[in-house]
């Protein structure tokens, strides 16, 4: 059950400096500053997960940004979904962002 809410490793004071952060830049952009936990990956509707899954990735301030690895995880729980076959768009998403890393 602990590893279902756990965040890809990211630790939560990573979590608390990026919403500060955030919070102090909040005029010129809107940081994403939500890590997405394992068994939201598994258990989220794809509409729901993509967007958090592209704010993690592109919008977040950088104490939160997921390495390559992270989304390596992250593709890996994709993967392992019943509904897997209808995840191919955010799965090529996630592939992408491994690619260029």
């Amino acid at each position: 059950m602990a590893e279902e809410n756990e965040r890809f490793g990211v630790p939560v004071e990573n979590i608390l400096a990026a919403q500060k952060w955030a919070n102090l830049h909040r005029k010129r952009h809107n940081y994403h500053t939500k890590v997405p936990t394992r068994k939201e990956v598994q258990s989220l509707p794809v509409e729901v997960l993509t967007p958090l899954l592209i704010g993690w990735m592109e919008h977040s301030p950088i104490e939160i940004v997921p390495s390559r690895i992270q989304i390596e995880q992250v593709i890996a729980l994709l993967n392992g979904r019943g509904d897997s076959g209808n995840l191919k768009r955010l799965l090529t998403m996630c592939q992408h962002y491994v690619n260029n890393q």
